[in-house]
Order: structure tokens, then sequence, then C-alpha cells
């Protein structure tokens, strides 16, 4: 294990656990240009809000990261937006909080060694990797809508871990081997939010936004559903159609979301806006507020497509997914309510997707 740090003394006391029955270097980054040292992982302890730190540890990674696969771990001494977002744009693998449990960080640790060794010995499936990403995003979103079931504030950390672990997994593997991975989670709700999220990382990526704003984006994907977490499971899980009093009750899920999470800290109002606004339209026949027009924004209008996207191609016990591009059809068929050169982007989304 390789634990590159800007630390003056000592480190951290997890340093020591990480380390239990492993060889390990503890590299500063002002000494990180020497010989190039390959290890199953690079821990990055370091403040990735000081610009020269961010400097040292980019040449660092480039020095030994030998091998694109080497997982990278990097210890967070926020849970800001922005720091996730610096993480990412150096190709951070995971992320977890410094001052977090010594167990919990361990075990991601030992997580990511076992999946690339284990890449590296031909033992495990291409998928493999997105199988731990997708069960990483799905353990973070459980426990933000866990959270709300208990009437708590949602974890930020939380949030951030599983958007970018999403993030990640996009960017390494191609939306389709998320999609196979996402598709097998057998609780529909939680399904349908990795798969949206999924698309919407895909799309941002397509667009080439800032990676601070795929971050944000990311976030607003996991959670645009979360008021579903008060909505009854037998209406949730219901194999047929809903009646008119289900359906009514199940609209209510956007403005459900949208109350829980608006008094608490450290949510973004784009994620707010997510949440309330994903099934609007542009000709003001969506719901809750009959939005239309530039009312509805753009980073709205972006999950909108991938959330009805994902309904679509979602595979049920009692109805087969529909294949690509039908389902992008129907999305073309919807006319007006669309945003038309949104839709146009995301055929590159759907293309690879099939």
């Amino acid at each position: 294990m390789l634990i590159l740090t800007d630390r003056a003394k000592g480190g951290l006391a997890i340093y020591d656990f990480l380390t239990r029955g492993r060889r390990c270097q503890v590299v500063p980054l002002h000494q990180a240009q020497a010989q190039p040292l390959k290890h199953p992982i690079i821990v990055c302890d370091v403040d990735i809000g000081n610009m020269t730190s961010v400097r040292l540890l980019r040449a660092a990674l480039k020095l030994h990261r030998v091998d694109a696969d080497i997982p990278v771990l990097f210890l967070t001494r926020d849970s800001s937006h922005l720091t996730a977002a610096l993480a990412v744009s150096l190709d951070a693998t995971e992320l977890v909080y410094c001052n977090d449990r010594p167990a919990a960080i361990h075990a991601a640790a030992e997580r990511l060694i076992s999946a690339y060794q284990s890449r590296n010995k031909g033992a495990t499936r291409p998928a493999s990797v997105t199988e731990a990403r997708a069960s990483d995003a799905k353990s973070a979103l459980a426990s933000c809508f866990d959270a709300v079931k208990r009437g708590e504030p949602v974890s930020t950390a939380e949030l951030d871990r599983g958007a970018s672990v999403i993030l990640g997994a996009i960017k390494q593997a191609k939306i389709r081997s998320w999609l196979d991975v996402v598709w097998q989670f057998d609780d529909v709700t939680y399904q349908h939010c990795l798969l949206v999220a999924g698309l919407v990382a895909a799309f941002s990526l397509k667009w080439v936004l800032a990676s601070d704003h795929q971050h944000l984006l990311l976030q607003a994907a996991l959670l645009h559903d979360v008021g579903k977490a008060r909505i009854p499971p037998h209406i949730l899980n219901k194999s047929g159609p809903l009646s008119k009093p289900e359906m009514d009750l199940m609209r209510t899920h956007a403005e459900l979301g949208h109350a829980m999470l608006a008094g608490q800290h450290g949510i973004s109002p784009v994620i707010l806006d997510v949440v309330r606004h994903h099934h609007e339209y542009l000709d003001g026949s969506g719901y809750p507020d009959r939005l239309q027009g530039r009312q509805i924004k753009d980073y709205v209008r972006m999950v909108t497509i991938c959330d009805i996207y994902a309904a679509l191609i979602e595979r049920r016990p009692y109805k087969a997914p529909m294949p690509p591009q039908q389902a992008l059809a129907v999305l073309t068929d919807l006319g007006a309510k669309l945003d038309r050169n949104l839709l146009k982007s995301f055929e590159a989304v759907v293309a690879d997707s099939g």
C-alpha cells in the first residue's frame, strides 16, 4: 500500500490500522518524485483545498500510478462538494472521510485492493469493478433513504460518496456495464435511482460539464426520488397499473422529497430543484407546479430525460425492458414536452446503452 500525504508529522492514526498485515510505504508529497513504486492501492491523505498540494499530488499520481487500474482511495478532510469534485478530477476511485470509523476505511481499502488483484489474476469478470461500485452506490443511496424514513437529515458525506462512486464507474466502463449490473437489483426504487444516476453521469460526460457540476448533478439524480421513502411500499412495488387514488398519492413524492430536504443544511438549491421539478414538462403539463419553458432549468431537463428513459428500460418481473432505440422513440414522440436539443445529445448515451 502506498500512502501519499502532505501531513508534516506521522500522518493519521488510521495508517497503522490500514497497514495491518500489509507492506506499506508512506511518502510525503515533496518526496514523491523518487523511483516509481507499484502498489495494489494508492491512499491519498492530502489537503486538496491547497493548490500546491494538488499540483504535487497530480505529479505523484502520474508517477506512481503505473497501472491505470490501480485504485486511488482519497481520505478527504471535509465533506464539501468542491472537495469531492476535486478528488474526482484527480481520478479518485473512492472517497472516505479521514475521521470516519477506522474499520470502515480499512474495509474500503481492502475491497478495492481485492478487486484490483483479482482483476490482474484474470479471476474477475470485466463487470466486477462496476458491480463493486454499484454496490457501494446502493449502500450510500440506502443510507440517504433510511435517514429520510427516520426523519433525520441526509448524510452529505454519503451523498458525496455515492456520486463519486457512480461517476468513477461510468468514466471507467461504458454505461451499458452499469445498466447490466443495476438491472439485477431487486428494490424497485433503488434500481430506478441508480439507473437514472448512471445515465445522468454518462450524459454529463458527453456534455463535458465541469467536474463540480457533474458531481452536483449526480447528487441530484441520486436523490431525485427521495420522496418515495414516504410512499407506502404496496404502491411502490405494485406489479400492475396504479389506480387513480394510488397515482395521485405517488405523484406527491416530488413535493414530499423537496419538503424533507428543504430545511437541511448542505443541500444545494440545484438538488432541491431537481427533486421537486423532475416531472415538469416544457409545455406546462407536468407536476407539481406546472412549470413551463424557461422556468425549467437545463439541469432539471437533463434529469427528466434520463428519468423517463430509465423507467422505459427498467427490468421488472412483470415487464421486459424496452429496447434502447424504442425507448428513445418514445421520448421523441413526447414532442414539445422535452428539450429537443438535449434529447438530440442524449442519443449518444442511448447508443452506448444498447
